[in-house]
């Protein structure tokens, strides 16, 4: 429950942040570069271009700059997918998706990490954030609701199975009714 208070705050945070008004495509100029690239010289664009991607002065997302990361990340997960960084930094680069708002790029990554990288600490994490992705930002609930039953199914004992219960429960709800419906849950509580 904590993560899902923690996750809500934090998606209201990045709705607030605005981005730089420049179109993204799927496709940027780093996209063929990052191919050819090595594993270290990914490594290094990778840690350069996360630190151009938002900007604190002016409180902008460089949407490019994100997509750049993005397609390094990726690149890295195929170039080394046994170095200990592969799927730490596809699960960054799937968060940076949701970010932008590009929620199918976020979905396939999930994919590819709960697919190719089970080993991985988040790979249970990345399908609940795939379910969370599809019911909160895409409202596909009857995928989400697939989705976050499998959760359940094969990972009950998850930190965030407690989470998926309760998403599971309001499924299709919007914040201020599931917050309503905590505080008359809590107005019961006072009074017993």
């Amino acid at each position: 429950m904590r993560f899902l208070l923690v996750l809500l705050m934090s998606t209201f945070l990045l709705v607030g942040c605005q981005t730089d008004g420049t179109k993204s495509t799927t496709a940027t100029a780093a996209a063929p570069a990052a191919e050819t690239m090595d594993a270290e010289t990914l490594d290094r664009m990778i840690e350069e271009t996360r630190n151009q991607i938002y900007n604190e002065k002016d409180n902008k997302f460089d949407t490019n700059k994100a997509m750049e990361y993005i397609q390094y990340c990726q690149a890295f997960g195929k170039k080394a997918p046994t170095d200990a960084n592969a799927a730490k930094y596809l699960f960054q680069a799937a968060e940076t998706a949701r970010s932008i708002k590009k929620y199918d790029l976020a979905l396939s990554i999930y994919d590819n990490i709960y697919a190719n990288f089970s080993s991985y600490p988040k790979a249970p994490q990345a399908m609940f954030l795939k379910a969370f992705t599809l019911d909160s930002e895409m409202q596909q609930y009857d995928r989400a609701k697939n989705l976050y039953q499998e959760f359940m199914t094969k990972h009950p004992e998850d930190e965030f199975a407690d989470d998926t219960k309760f998403l599971l429960e309001n499924l299709g709800k919007s914040d201020e009714e599931i917050i309503k419906q905590f505080e008359e849950q809590q107005k019961k509580m006072e009074k017993k």
